[in-house]
């Protein structure tokens, strides 16, 4: 296979779907051990409405991690695009963190929601230090090596490392307040996440219209990173206002005990 775009993108999709079947197959294999064979009924209108939501948050939240790459495209020069495109690419080892804790708590989020309240408020408070304390010192390190990283793509696109110290910092105070999402996704409040997270997605556009024509790449990364403490401190306040738990580092457990 040729190194170039489209094997890239063909290997992309073929790993999208070697997981997803993988992790169908083996969940699948589970539940039929566990469960005992019996009549089945589908409550589709229920699974929809709860689902899309869901979809909805996921959706979003893919947007917003791409929306300024797109919007730097519509305004630049494609030269400007590439080195923007590599910087933001040289966060995955940040944002890894987040999406690994994310990725692990949900089910214990909905386990205690279930008449636990106490124990899913200390757990919660615990998943915010998972993933702030990982993404700090990750950060840390994809500055000091920011340079050596961004060289591996040609050495005009290190004029993006200043950029990073800009945009560690959205990440880092996204990982600031820890999984929200997914604990307000586990605990019945997937409605007033997705709303969240579209509110989050257009104010992210439009801080990247207002800025990318007057700073270019600057712009682009000022609309991000403060797209993204938009989206931590929503985030963190509508799960005060719902499960009355304090999702903040260095913040009091709950509201209740204050």
């Amino acid at each position: 296979y040729a190194p170039d775009a489209r094997t890239a993108i063909f290997a992309s999709i073929a790993a999208s779907y070697a997981t997803t079947i993988g992790q169908f197959m083996g969940v699948t294999a589970r539940i039929d051990r566990k469960l005992v064979p019996g009549p089945m009924k589908v409550h589709f209108a229920r699974w929809f409405m709860v689902s899309l939501p869901i979809f909805l948050v996921e959706s979003f939240f893919f947007l917003l991690t791409n929306a300024d790459v797109l919007m730097v495209g519509a305004y630049l020069d494609p030269a400007d695009v590439a080195v923007y495109f590599a910087t933001v690419k040289t966060l995955a080892l940040v944002h890894f963190v987040y999406f690994a804790v994310k990725a692990g708590v949900a089910q214990r989020y909905a386990q205690f929601t279930h008449g636990e309240p106490d124990r899913l408020a200390a757990f919660a408070r615990e998943t915010v230090s998972w993933t702030f304390w990982p993404s700090l010192l990750m950060a840390l390190l994809v500055l000091a090596l920011g340079q050596p990283m961004l060289v591996l793509f040609g050495p005009e696109f290190t004029a993006g490392y200043p950029l990073l110290f800009l945009l560690v910092f959205g990440v880092v105070a996204r990982a600031a307040v820890g999984p929200c999402e997914s604990l307000l996704t586990m605990s019945g409040n997937q409605n007033i996440c997705a709303a969240v997270y579209a509110m989050t997605l257009a104010f992210n556009i439009g801080l990247n219209v207002v800025l990318i024509p007057f700073f270019h790449l600057w712009g682009a990364a000022i609309a991000t990173s403060l797209a993204m403490v938009f989206e931590a401190s929503a985030l963190t306040f509508t799960v005060w206002r719902k499960l009355g738990i304090v999702m903040l580092i260095f913040a009091t457990a709950r509201k209740g005990n204050a």
